[in-house]
């Protein structure tokens, strides 16, 4: 593979100083994604998978451009640079879903790009969106502890059941990033150890 190909993996490598992160963040989101799929709370595609696990992998190479809106960065970065085997439009996609890993909800009297979006695609964003804020905030004690997830949904909540390598880890991130996440899905989110 030549590396003007511009796949996730390439475009990651070529801005992302902390690839490590990128790819503990890509299978927590994966996890979680598969967790939800798996106890019947959502019903994605292979597809949809396809464009967390890009998202995921890319959604710090705005640090390389500036650390403050590194999110906002990420997003132009991604659609400057496309994403092989995703047209246009999907490339939209995994932008937005990386670009609202921190920071604002989207909101669409602001964010243009946002907008352009169908109301399924927007739907798609916010609820894949979610689960990469709550991936991103699982990895911050960066220890790579986490092993298998699983999900449950209760009458008041969705309940996050993790697995982990030695100690607990603290998930107070992930609890801080979880708000999207109970907005999109209507229930309240609980990080429960097995």
């Amino acid at each position: 593979m030549e590396l003007s190909e511009n796949t996730a993996e390439n475009i990651l490598k070529k801005y992302c100083a902390d690839i490590e992160h990128a790819r503990q963040v890509e299978e927590y989101s994966k996890k979680l994604f598969d967790a939800l799929q798996l106890a019947g709370i959502t019903n994605f595609t292979a597809r949809e998978r396809d464009y967390l696990c890009n998202a995921s992998l890319l959604h710090d190479i705005g640090y390389y451009i500036e650390k403050k809106s590194h999110h906002k960065h990420s997003r132009d970065l991604i659609i400057e640079n496309g994403v092989l085997g995703f047209n246009e439009d999907e490339v939209k996609i995994i932008a937005s879903i990386a670009r609202y890993h921190r920071g604002s909800d989207p909101d669409e009297s602001k964010h243009k790009i946002y907008t352009e979006l169908t109301e399924e695609q927007k739907k798609t964003v916010c609820q894949l969106a979610s689960i990469l804020r709550i991936a991103d905030g699982m990895d911050k004690p960066h220890k790579n502890l986490i092993l298998r997830m699983e999900a449950k949904e209760t009458e008041f909540s969705i309940d996050i059941y993790i697995k982990t390598v030695g100690f607990k880890p603290k998930l107070k991130m992930a609890e801080e990033k979880s708000a999207l996440f109970s907005s999109v899905f209507k229930k309240n989110v609980q990080f429960l150890f097995m």
